[in-house]
């Protein structure tokens, strides 16, 4: 396509705007708010280079084609999205690698349809089974709060999107420089456009803190489980990983944010290209 996506899309109406290259086993980059798939653009590229294929695609609601009418944002329907995505590539599984609300739906997924996944890569995200309610823990996710608010939108929009501002300084304020300024670049970019804007906190507005249990449950699938310092207690993703798969392990990346995979890039990229080896080797 002109824009450098790829469409394709599922018998239930769901489009899936993507990037595409590589050959090789199939790796599913999901990317989560704020940001977009250009935001896996370097790691991507060093992912095919050890031979494989790798898709990249926009969640869905942050591009316009996406969005398919009564579909909602529920748990549920958030954790089918991975198994629609391998429909309309005409794939049977994947690893799939999730950042944030992509790391919730890689977890929903290995829940929901796990006979689909490969393996599971969720970061700065820890199991949803893990997550207890806390002053702190609160304070943190205080922007879901706001995002349920009729009003999210204009708050979002106002000052030129000084809110995405704000939220990259408060979730990763060790990260600068011109990967930053182009990761938030695109991000306003997206959220220009209104339905992309009210597209990403759908998820917000659709979000439980009780799941249902079909979406929860702690599958035996074996998992990198990627995390910071200074968004959540880094014991979780240690915890995470003993409660998945055989295989499974945690890579806690110290002094970085909400986005250790950037913030640290190439000790992730390490860690997650010996981690497809193992599975390929296994």
């Amino acid at each position: 396509m002109s824009d450098g996506f790829e469409r394709a899309s599922t018998t239930d109406g769901q489009t899936f705007v993507y990037r595409e290259q590589g050959s090789g086993p199939l790796v599913v980059l999901f990317h989560g708010f704020p940001d977009t798939p250009y935001g896996w653009d370097t790691i991507a590229s060093a992912v095919v280079a050890f031979g494989y294929r790798v898709v990249t695609p926009w969640l869905r609601g942050y591009h316009p084609q996406t969005l398919v009418a009564g579909r909602g944002y529920g748990a549920v329907d958030l954790a089918g999205d991975p198994g629609r995505l391998l429909d309309a590539l005409g794939e049977q599984s994947a690893v799939f690698v999730g950042h944030d609300w992509g790391a919730s739906l890689v977890y929903g997924a290995a829940s929901l349809t796990p006979d689909r996944v490969r393996a599971i890569v969720p970061i700065d995200i820890p199991h949803p089974s893990l997550l207890k309610p806390s002053p702190s823990t609160l304070w943190g996710i205080r922007h879901f709060a706001g995002f349920r608010m009729p009003w999210a939108e204009a708050m979002t929009r106002r000052d030129d999107f000084a809110y995405i501002d704000t939220l990259y300084r408060r979730w990763a304020p060790a990260w600068s420089g011109p990967e930053h300024d182009e990761c938030v670049r695109r991000a306003k970019e997206c959220f220009a456009e209104p339905r992309s804007l009210t597209g990403s906190i759908a998820y917000y507005r659709g979000f439980s803190p009780r799941p249902p249990s079909e979406v929860t449950r702690r599958a035996s699938l074996p998992a990198l489980v990627v995390g910071g310092t200074h968004m959540l207690d880094p014991g979780l993703f240690e915890r995470t990983a003993s409660v998945l798969g055989a295989g499974s392990s945690a890579l806690v990346l110290p002094g970085t944010g909400h986005w250790p995979h950037r913030e640290a890039e190439d000790r992730f990229v390490s860690a997650l290209i010996e981690f497809l080896g193992s599975l390929d080797a296994g």
